[in-house]
């Protein structure tokens, strides 16, 4: 089963290139108002609001009443980041007794892509409480790379379990010991 351990450093660098994809749409009344990549949750951002009627024939007084929101750094996808760093620093080692090692960071960074989940719908609905309007879509990147850490958990169980290889036996050792 030589497969699992070449396969385990890719998962794991797709996870880290997923965070360069979008993992939040935020949409109000079907127009999607901002999109944050999980590098931008890991860092924070400012977003300039769109209008939402298109340009203005006075730009210069868009321009000057033109609100940037501010996305706080969520700590969750820093985790989660860093255990998709380590899994994959760990998966390269190719040792049997890492793989519970990367079993136990591929859970972690499960858990703290649901606890980013939660942590981002329980701020929008704080946010935007008694609007109804504004929705918040989880992208590609975010689905994948929930979905990467488990193959990854799953691929260290395998690793981890594998038995060894049989030696093979030859024909005198067996009819030595069979008398």
């Amino acid at each position: 089963m030589e497969l699992p351990k070449k396969i385990s450093p890719f998962l794991f660098g797709l996870v880290l290139l997923c965070f360069f994809l979008p993992f939040v749409n935020l949409s109000c009344s079907g127009q999607t108002i901002m999109s944050l990549t999980g590098f931008q949750l890991i860092t924070g951002a400012e977003i300039k609001e769109p209008n939402m009627f298109g340009q203005n024939m006075m730009e210069q007084n868009d321009n000057m009443n033109q609100k940037n929101e501010e996305v706080s750094s969520q700590p969750m996808a820093l985790f989660a980041f860093i255990a998709a760093l380590a899994a994959l620093l760990i998966s390269l080692l190719k040792k049997k007794t890492t793989a519970l090692i990367n079993l136990v960071i591929s859970v972690l960074g499960f858990i703290f892509l649901l606890l980013l989940k939660f942590n981002i719908d329980g701020d929008t609905q704080l946010d935007t409480a008694g609007q109804g309007v504004i929705t918040l879509d989880y992208q590609f990147g975010y689905w994948f790379s929930v979905l990467l850490f488990v193959g990854g958990a799953v691929l260290s169980w395998l690793i981890f379990n594998e038995k060894p290889p049989k030696e093979n036996l030859t024909v005198e050792q067996t009819s030595s010991g069979v008398k």
